[in-house]
């Protein structure tokens, strides 16, 4: 019942706007992606929309929900605009309140008091105390930080801010917690990214198309994009709109989508041959021209997004260990190498390298069989993957029984820590292990090494220390940690 970007919605809807509301629905789709919501045109204002429930809820209160739903469906999956006062009375009409669009009807209000058709909508004129006292609410207190969504429990105080579980929510409910916050409790399932760089406005019947099977970002300052394409590595496709940019800015996205192995598309208001050429001659995976038929703009989107998806499979084959599902020895010595050219490069920073091996697997698979010693490496990986918190860091498959772990930046006390936890997270997940002689677990001996800019020596060495101490740890008895001696 609060408008949450007041600042925004009455206001012109400028580059920076559209950039806002395309990436505030991108986070909601992660967030909750089962939740149906489509990237509208614009950002309407609300307020007119919100007094309507407040005063439906006052003198029809049994429709008030149906109302709402049809609000909300109206602006996020139809995309209409609910500052516009036809909009409105199309919606009254779909939920079945078309009576207060008669002038000349009386509404029955739930205490059986009639009310003229003009009465009603005086409601609308002035905000009501209570909305105006919850936006401001909304905006100032510390306690809501501006969320959405956002419950509060009158009787109780209670305070539910962000996405909650289905778990959490039931406990809120029936006040058994009295605090909840959530910034990202839903698993997302990836769709193909695409980043928009021009006015929306002007390529709106392509983002139409594309919403549909793809998430949308937005940005219309060129460092900005820029920084999202180098650091986003969920950015699949550019879109470009040709009359935004000089040959110079293209040139420059360009070069960097295909460093990025990004398929990008040059889009005009209008077919060119000059603007295909350009496209063509700069490497565009498409050219499209705004006014094209909405079968068009389909088919060449459906083959872009077909086409990305048998480019990310293949490579992801490539890099992915196919038993694990978990990055690949050629995957981990890329990125070792690529990690420590970062360090190089900012003259700064430090590498940390785990090496884990399983112990007494030979026996494990000769007890056990084969299958059993595919499903412990499935096992051991998972455990490994899910105890390394950071993104920035790498779990792959080394060979065999082996793992290694890439930790950026910590101290060799704390490599020492993350090895450990890994170690008791094996050992804590319980995998039975009769044939060992160490433990009746499946156990990890753990080798660490760590290199700073301005060490002398090079990945390699680090990988010769790191193993040095996994030869330690399994000289000193096994399930244990250790670093290189010396």
């Amino acid at each position: 019942m609060i408008v949450h970007a007041p600042e925004l919605s009455e206001a012109a809807f400028s580059l920076e706007d559209e950039s806002l509301l395309a990436n505030e629905v991108f986070a909601i789709h992660h967030r909750a992606p089962d939740v149906s919501v489509l990237l509208p045109k614009r950002r309407p204002g609300s307020s007119l929309a919100t007094r309507l429930v407040m005063a439906i809820s006052q003198y029809a209160s049994d429709k008030a929900p149906e109302l709402r739903l049809a609000l909300y469906r109206a602006l996020w999956q139809d995309g209409l605009d609910l500052s516009q006062p036809g909009v409105l009375e199309s919606t009254l009409r779909k939920s079945g309140l078309e009576k207060f669009l008669d002038a000349n009807s009386k509404a029955e209000t739930n205490n059986g008091n009639p009310m003229e058709r003009w009465e009603f909508w005086k409601l609308l004129g002035p905000e009501p105390k209570e909305l105006v006292l919850w936006q401001k609410r909304w905006e100032t207190d510390d306690a809501f930080d501006r969320r959405i969504p956002l419950i509060e429990n009158t009787q109780t105080n209670a305070l539910l801010l962000g996405l909650p579980s289905e778990e959490a929510l039931y406990q809120f409910l029936l006040s058994r917690r009295a605090h909840f916050v959530n910034d990202d409790v839903c698993v997302f399932q990836p769709r193909p990214v695409v980043l928009v760089f021009g006015w929306m406005d002007h390529l709106w019947s392509l983002v139409q198309i594309a919403r549909e099977s793809c998430e949308i970002l937005h940005y219309s300052d060129l460092e900005t994009c820029q920084q999202m394409v180098v650091e986003n590595e969920d950015i699949d496709f550019l879109f470009i709109e040709h009359e935004f940019v000089d040959d110079d800015i293209l040139k420059s996205l360009t070069t960097l989508a295909r460093s990025r192995s990004l398929s990008w598309v040059l889009a005009s208001k209008t077919a060119s041959e000059e603007v295909e050429l350009r496209a063509l001659n700069h490497g565009a995976e498409q050219y499209m021209s705004v006014d094209s038929s909405t079968t068009l703009h389909k088919a060449r989107i459906d083959k872009l997004v077909s086409d990305r998806r048998r480019f990310v499979s293949m490579e992801r084959d490539a890099r992915v260990d196919g038993m694990t599902q978990i990055a690949n020895r050629r995957e981990f010595q890329f990125r070792l190498e690529q990690e420590w050219q970062r360090v190089l490069d900012r003259q700064h920073g430090s590498i940390s390298l785990l090496l884990i091996d399983l112990d007494h697997f030979k026996p494990y698979n000769d007890h056990y069989g084969h299958l059993a010693g595919d499903a412990c490496l499935k096992r051991a990986a998972s455990v490994f993957k899910s105890s390394v918190k950071r993104s920035s860091d790498l779990v792959a498959r080394y060979g065999g029984e082996e793992f290694a772990v890439l930790v950026l930046d910590v101290s060799q006390e704390q490599a020492l820590e993350i090895a450990e936890r890994l170690r008791g997270a094996l050992l804590e997940d319980a995998i039975e292990h009769q044939a060992s002689p160490v433990h009746d677990c499946v156990t990890a001996s753990i080798g660490v090494a760590r290199i700073d800019y301005g060490a002398s020596g090079s990945v390699s060495d680090l990988i010769k220390l790191a193993d040095d101490g996994l030869y330690a740890a399994k000289g000193n008895g096994r399930n244990q940690v250790q670093a290189p001696p010396g």
